[in-house]
């Protein structure tokens, strides 16, 4: 079963036969990227070798400074994984796709004429949204029954407003005004995270409000790297298909993004991102 792997070590990754190995440094530390002048390798790849069989691997993430050559992105190409880069601070910079395997014109052609048509683009719109808060709603009503009785109701009362808020999806007449009840329902989610994360954690790792760009805790920073780390995976499936990743129906679509990706990526963030934070908060 194929499944992503994920590199913070420093090194070489290459091909070794017809499987991948990743060459460590001896000595693991890293220059930010943007105190690096010469763009060459911090330590040479004199460390330990981990190989690992190429048929496992159904995309590469790496964290850490990994040189690769042309003879890599070759073998990469034809087996059909791709890389995910992130910079020195965990933030997602660039992919290094194979060719896209599944072409279709007619598709495209449709993509964009439900993103021309404000009718058909706030249909799908409100599909993406309604989505997303149902799985936010997933995520409290878990902890309702879990919580003692004052932050339960307080929890309770939250699952309420959102759900005031999704009720409103339906009468929404454009996309800003859809995006203004997704915002005040996630808004109202962030707030009871010190509810769902008890007492003690939510000491260890205050959080008031979510805040980006840059995020100004640690949580909110574990939050977007998350975040990151879902459009990564959405894009990965969306390139399985003939969809076009850069027109999009929520987000508006722009320039050196893939916007597609944000769009489906709210629908699963709660599931995937959320609960997995809890998780390891809780655990520690």
């Amino acid at each position: 079963m194929k499944r992503p792997f994920y590199l913070f070590s420093n090194g070489r990754l290459r091909r070794k036969h017809n499987t991948l190995a990743l060459e460590k440094c001896a000595l693991d530390c890293r220059i930010p990227d943007d105190e690096d002048t010469e763009g060459l390798p911090s330590q040479p790849a004199d460390g330990q070798r981990l190989p690992f069989a190429v048929e496992s691997v159904d995309s590469i993430y790496l964290f850490g400074e990994i040189d690769i050559n042309t003879k890599l992105v070759t073998f990469l190409a034809r087996q059909g994984i791709p890389l995910f880069f992130f910079d020195y601070y965990g933030n997602y910079t660039a992919s290094l796709y194979p060719r896209q395997p599944v072409v279709s014109g007619r598709v495209r052609m449709a993509q964009a004429q439900h993103y021309l048509s404000p009718k058909k683009r706030l249909v799908l719109a409100k599909e993406f949204v309604d989505a997303a808060l149902f799985n936010i709603l997933r995520v409290m009503r878990y902890y309702v029954p879990r919580l003692p009785e004052p932050e339960s109701l307080a929890l309770q009362e939250s699952c309420e407003q959102i759900e005031a808020e999704r009720a409103r999806i339906p009468a929404c007449p454009d996309i800003p005004t859809l995006m203004s009840a997704e915002g005040r329902a996630r808004d109202c989610y962030y707030q009871t995270w010190p509810l769902m994360l008890g007492e003690a954690v939510a000491q260890k790792f205050p959080f008031n409000k979510r805040e980006r760009r840059p995020p100004s805790n640690p949580l909110n920073a574990l939050i977007s790297f998350g975040n990151s780390l879902c459009y990564t995976v959405v894009l990965r499936q969306i390139y399985r298909t003939a969809l076009d990743p850069t027109v999009s129906f929520l987000h508006e679509p722009g320039d050196r993004r893939y916007s597609l990706s944000l769009d489906v990526a709210e629908i699963f963030k709660p599931l995937l991102i959320d609960r997995a934070i809890f998780k390891l908060l809780k655990n520690g």
